[in-house]
């Protein structure tokens, strides 16, 4: 696939990024994550990952897309009690970010990972970040609000079999970055 493909839109779409951590159980997590967003996917469309690795704590990525004109931030502090009242978390809103390169469009397969790269620094950073290789797709979000966490935040596609040589490869030639590997999450069908 050509790493080159950019992403264009009559209408200009906003993702927003929220960062969920959690000691509970992370089926009663996803129960009340599946009751939660039934009523936010007439709205939004919205993707959750787990992130990858961590024993201590459930971590988990949710990206919530629609379009500039319809755009709302989502668990903000004051109703974040009554979206999950019996699960004890932390929720970190990253902010609304504008798409710039969208190559995959869709969620990703049992046989591959997301590795999400969280940026606050200039272009040419990113641009070291696009000439890594060991995956297959690349988007890239630019902050939309000042009040966003990062700069950028590049979410890669990376085959199972390829993310050992991938994230070594991250580590070295960008270790100064935060980072997480996700998975998908199984949701419930709405």
């Amino acid at each position: 696939m050509d790493k080159e493909i950019l992403f264009t839109m009559e209408k200009e779409i906003i993702v927003q990024f929220v960062f969920f951590e959690t000691m509970g159980d992370n089926n009663e997590f996803i129960s009340q994550w599946d009751q939660y967003s039934k009523e936010m996917r007439n709205i939004q469309k919205i993707r959750l990952q787990q992130e990858v690795g961590n024993k201590r704590k459930a971590k988990y990525l949710s990206q919530h897309s629609c379009y500039k004109d319809e755009f709302k931030f989502v668990f903000k502090k004051e109703r974040r009690s009554a979206h999950f009242p019996e699960v004890e978390m932390r929720v970190r809103q990253l902010g609304g970010y504008a798409p710039l390169q969208i190559q995959c469009n869709r969620n990703s397969k049992t046989n591959e990972i997301k590795v999400f790269v969280f940026m606050s620094g200039g272009e040419a950073d990113m641009e070291a970040c696009r000439q890594l290789s060991h995956y297959h797709a690349l988007n890239i979000y630019k902050a939309y609000f000042e009040s966003s966490s990062y700069d950028y935040i590049l979410e890669f596609f990376v085959g199972n079999d390829q993310s050992t040589e991938f994230l070594e490869q991250l580590k070295s030639q960008t270790g100064h970055f935060e980072s997480g590997i996700y998975k998908e999450c199984v949701l419930q069908a709405v």
